[in-house]
């Protein structure tokens, strides 16, 4: 049976009804041992990949929804695949596990989503990298272009491009007499950092499609999110609704080109937000959705378990 380590955020803080990462090992521990490694144990030691680690088991009918064995240390490259789902902020400190976990992947262990391409790629510029429409947008940290952008389309949505969750994005107008001092706080009070700008879309008429897109593949149905009537921000941690709904079909044969390119840089899981038919971001961190998917179709889970067990087999051949 195939040995699965999951790299996530502290098991104990996590609310197992809404987290993508418990859904995951919750539909491949039926065909595989999963591991759980003990958040900052992680260590590179003797030139081996080292973590505290012990095998976990989901139950979500129970109040307690997880159950571990005793941890001990284990060496990482005895494991057949890391599933790399730690949240963001992609600090110092992720890009520093992220290189650790580099040294697996140099030497074979199967690392999902890569850790290489983590480090590459950022989740807000693929966005705007892979949309197939141009949305007016701007990435600096200089106070001067971004107020040339903001007089230019008056309304507009600026993002860092670290942050996951709505946190830090606020939208902005170009009369706003406390400009200076949002950009600021976007930039976590530290000039030095860059940030997206992007042209306002009337979010309440359009909503936000989550689409999950896995091994390549495109699923069909997304979570349509509205943010709640005095936000613009429909993330569903930021207390938006969403509704199931076919993922436009204008769009498809984008998204398989999309999904195809980052199954190329070894991102088997991703989560595309798209606004109109805009991409606006690219989740390969730790993207979320799949509970309410799959709550929607029970299928999905088996289908991902399936498709997860086959890559393993493929990357061990």
């Amino acid at each position: 049976m195939h040995k699965i380590a999951v790299l996530m955020d502290p098991i104990e803080n996590i609310d197992p009804s809404k987290d993508t990462s418990i859904c995951l090992i919750e539909c491949i521990q039926n065909y595989a041992k999963i591991f759980y490694i003990s958040p900052k144990t992680i260590s590179y030691k003797n030139k081996s990949v080292v973590a505290s680690v012990a095998e976990i088991f989901i139950n979500k009918k129970k109040s307690k929804f997880y159950k571990l064995t005793k941890f001990k240390e284990q060496n990482l490259d005895k494991m057949d695949v890391i599933l790399f789902r730690k949240d963001p902020p992609v600090d110092a400190g992720y890009l520093n596990i992220a290189h650790v976990l580099q040294r697996l992947e140099s030497n074979g262990t199967l690392v999902m989503n890569s850790p290489s391409s983590i480090m590459m790629m950022n989740e807000k510029i693929l966005g705007d990298c892979y949309s197939p429409t141009r949305l007016p947008s701007l990435i600096t940290n200089n106070y001067t272009n971004m107020k040339k952008f903001i007089n230019k389309y008056n309304d507009v949505v600026i993002k860092p491009l670290n942050m996951m969750a709505g946190r830090l994005i606020q939208k902005i107008n170009s009369k706003d007499n406390k400009l200076e001092k949002k950009l600021l706080h976007t930039q976590n009070n530290d000039q030095e950092n860059f940030i997206l700008l992007q042209k306002y879309i009337d979010i309440h008429k359009h909503g936000d499609m989550r689409v999950i897109i896995y091994n390549g593949k495109v699923y069909r149905k997304g979570l349509l999110r509205f943010p709640q009537k005095n936000d613009f921000r429909a993330n569903l941690a930021c207390g938006g609704e969403f509704f199931v709904k076919d993922v436009p079909k204008s769009m498809i044969d984008h998204l398989i080109i999309v999904a195809e390119i980052l199954l190329s840089n070894g991102i088997y899981f991703a989560g595309i937000d798209i606004i109109g038919n805009h991409i606006t971001e690219i989740n390969i961190t730790s993207p979320t959705g799949l509970v309410e998917l799959s709550n929607d179709d029970n299928s999905l889970l088996t289908e991902i378990a399936k498709d997860f067990m086959r890559i393993v087999d493929d990357h061990k051949k």
